[in-house]
């Protein structure tokens, strides 16, 4: 347990887009080159963007600091939204002799770091021979086996418009996320603006509260998430069942989809 709890806050002070000094901000910076833990991060980001048609992407980093969700939020103006766009897209990433030299595109892996992360805790807890074990790394979760006496772990999905929750889902060896509107937003002239931002508009996304993702990986179930909240209900539905996942949403309603189980 020492030893995956370790590894969970290595990976987070190594991919910190806050911290000043992580490896993640020296790579922005163009003051370090990519590594082979980084390289393998990048390449499934970059699958992902190229899948969700551009709904995910890893550079979404210059908006995340204009509406300052992670220190002081605010309401940009729409002059200093299209000023960010200018860097927002993985097509504008380029590398030489291992650095980022496109200057002002910044990457950010906060849409799926922290699964990353308890993917790599369960991979310390399996070597180790643990047979039966649930990793929440704050709404990321993923399983090993299932419970002791073999019964699935039982997962309740938190109803974002009220109280309880709004589903429960059995799992084994496989991994939940959940992304909502709820918990990082403010009020401004009487509108709520939350965290999750659409890479191609450079405003929140618009018309879900809450999508859970089950997945086989931690990892792929945070950026499921993060890429169909952006895609909406009809296009995340879609890509859900085209890529073979499960996804559950609620809407602006307050209404639940579920596009069934995997394939």
């Amino acid at each position: 347990m020492e030893k995956a709890f370790s590894e969970i806050k290595r990976i987070s002070l190594k991919y910190s887009f806050e911290k000043k000094e992580s490896y993640l901000s020296k790579l922005n910076r163009g003051e370090v080159s990519i590594d082979a833990e980084t390289k393998y991060l990048l390449s499934f980001a970059s699958r992902l963007y190229e899948e969700s048609s551009g709904a995910f992407d890893p550079t979404i980093g210059k908006l995340k600091i204009l509406w300052g969700f992670n220190s002081k939020p605010r309401l940009p103006s729409a002059g200093e939204i299209k000023e960010a766009l200018k860097f927002v897209g993985l097509d504008k990433l380029r590398f030489e002799n291992g650095k980022i030299i496109s200057k002002g595109v910044l990457l950010d892996f906060s849409a799926f770091a922290k699964g990353y992360a308890v993917d790599k805790a369960c991979d310390i807890l399996n070597k180790s021979g643990i047979k039966s074990a649930l990793i929440d790394a704050g709404g990321d979760i993923r399983v090993i086996g299932t419970k002791p006496g073999g019964l699935p772990w039982q997962i309740g999905i938190k109803n974002p418009v009220g109280a309880g929750i709004i589903k429960v889902i059995e799992l084994k060896n496989s991994a939940i996320a959940t992304s909502g509107d709820y918990e990082n937003y403010f009020i401004k002239n009487g509108k709520r603006y939350h965290h999750i931002l659409n890479p191609k508009t450079g405003y929140p996304a618009w018309g879900l509260h809450s999508v859970s993702a089950i997945a086989a990986t931690a990892m792929e179930a945070d950026a499921y998430a993060t890429a169909v909240f952006v895609l909406g209900k009809d296009g995340g539905l879609s890509f859900a069942r085209r890529s073979g996942f499960r996804v559950i949403l609620v809407d602006k309603d307050g209404k639940i989809w579920d596009s069934g189980s995997p394939r």
